[in-house]
């Protein structure tokens, strides 16, 4: 696979909207290639592999924006924005960053005169999340003719997790309210607007909302948690 289809089948193991077709395709063609017969096993070793693919690009992302801050004596959110003007590579990783289109709006600030090293932004790759869990529980169970599964059968195999559908649910919101910000074009930083874009998130999801503030669970809910999962009443 190639860094785009990568960095897509990433942004939705982090809960992001897009990749997931990437990922079903990525993940059924290893299924043939090692004889896999668990969807969910072979979910997870695609993820493995675009993280390990991608490795390289981020090293290489976090050395550019180092080089960038010292040679152009910089700061950070400018050496990022530089650095992804000039690579569509390097571009691509920057956008995997949730904060990255909210972090420089206007006029940057002066560069830094002391001399202090500053750690850069890692795109978030490595650490599993709650969502990706829920997925590999419900494209694990059986499914009809169609390929959907039911409510009933949803309720069942997340039932001993509820925790777990709470991290979810909170994980999917946090993008949301994210999305909300950009969308609704919100200057200065996330955190500023982060109410505003939840109550966005609120209300263009509204199933998700009840299932994360009462625990409403309903196959509307799902499919705003999960865009590619299939499910009846």
């Amino acid at each position: 696979m190639n860094t785009n289809s990568n960095l897509a089948i990433l942004e939705y193991a982090n809960g992001g909207l897009n990749g997931g077709a990437e990922l079903d395709e990525a993940a059924k063609t290893h299924m043939t290639e090692h004889n896999e017969k668990d969807y969910a096993k072979a979910v997870k070793a695609v993820i493995t592999e675009a993280r390990a693919a991608v490795a390289e690009d981020v090293k290489e992302y976090k050395n550019r924006v180092r080089s960038y801050q010292s040679h152009f004596k910089i700061n950070e959110a400018e050496a990022h924005r530089r650095v992804a003007e000039h690579d569509p590579k390097m571009k691509a990783l920057y956008e995997a960053d949730p904060m990255g289109p909210t972090m420089i709006v206007g006029q940057v600030e002066p560069p830094a005169v002391a001399d202090v090293t500053t750690k850069p932004w890692t795109p978030p790759v490595h650490q599993p999340i709650a969502v990706i869990a829920v997925a590999n529980i419900l494209f694990g169970l059986p499914r009809d003719e169609f390929m959907y599964i039911t409510l009933d059968q949803a309720r069942e195999a997340l039932a001993p997790y509820p925790d777990l559908l709470q991290r979810a649910c909170s994980e999917k919101m946090d993008y949301y309210a994210r999305m909300g910000i950009k969308i609704l074009g919100l200057p200065g930083f996330s955190s500023e607007n982060y109410a505003a874009g939840f109550e966005w998130a609120r209300k263009q999801y509204p199933a998700l909302a009840a299932l994360y503030s009462v625990g409403k669970l309903t196959s509307r809910s799902l499919r705003e948690l999960l865009p590619q999962i299939l499910v009846t009443d």
